[in-house]
């Protein structure tokens, strides 16, 4: 654990990326709890926007700060959490089939576990994760239709070889790590409804 005052050096002024390779700006504060433990820092971005960051995100590497998002952390999360219950609910059956516990009992207890498992669906798939997804989904719309269109420009001779290079160059740095972010929501959706009960599906919107 680094001092306060090491922490200030590794962090300030030290450019920001998440873990899809975006660059995201660079710390200019550093946010402290009254033990004087690091809670957060803030991200200046581009155009002077300020953006706040959780201890918890934040990877510290010799030349950069890595930052994960915080649906993902919250996925995580919920996915060990979930998985805790389900084994729960496995031992509990497992009880009633050696009839070691009492139908009425069972039922009670059931009925507590499994109200477990529709609250943290509810906390996993909260407005802001479906919202990102939604977002990126977007997002990668747009821009594919761009590079399209570019590449149908150049193929009818509306476009030079020397602009489509740079068209592509704008438009895949930014594309590729969207296509990231929007497979791990994805993936992360998926092994989350692979933990969850039989009967508790979730729908992978992207609209």
């Amino acid at each position: 654990m680094l001092s306060p005052e090491l922490e200030t050096r590794a962090f300030l002024g030290r450019p920001v990326v998440d873990i899809y390779g975006r660059s995201l700006g660079r710390v200019i504060g550093i946010e402290r709890n009254a033990f004087g433990e690091l809670e957060g820092v803030q991200v200046e971005a581009a155009g002077g926007l300020i953006v706040s960051a959780k201890a918890r995100q934040l990877g510290l590497t010799p030349k950069i700060i890595t930052l994960t998002p915080d649906w993902k952390l919250e996925a995580v999360d919920v996915i060990s959490e979930l998985s805790l219950l389900r084994k729960r609910i496995s031992a509990l059956e497992s009880l009633k089939d050696t009839k070691e516990i009492e139908g009425e009992i069972y039922t009670e207890l059931l009925d507590s576990q499994k109200a477990g498992y529709y609250d943290k669906v509810k906390t996993a798939l909260s407005a802001s994760m479906k919202h990102r997804l939604s977002e990126v989904a977007g997002q990668i719309s747009s821009l594919t239709r761009y590079l399209v269109n570019a590449k149908l420009d150049h193929k009818s001779g509306e476009l030079d070889e020397e602009s489509l290079k740079m068209a592509q160059g704008s438009i895949e740095p930014t594309l590729y790590p969207l296509i990231a972010e929007r497979n791990d929501l994805a993936g992360s959706l998926k092994t989350l409804e692979e933990v969850l009960p039989s009967r508790v599906t979730i729908s992978q919107n992207r609209q």
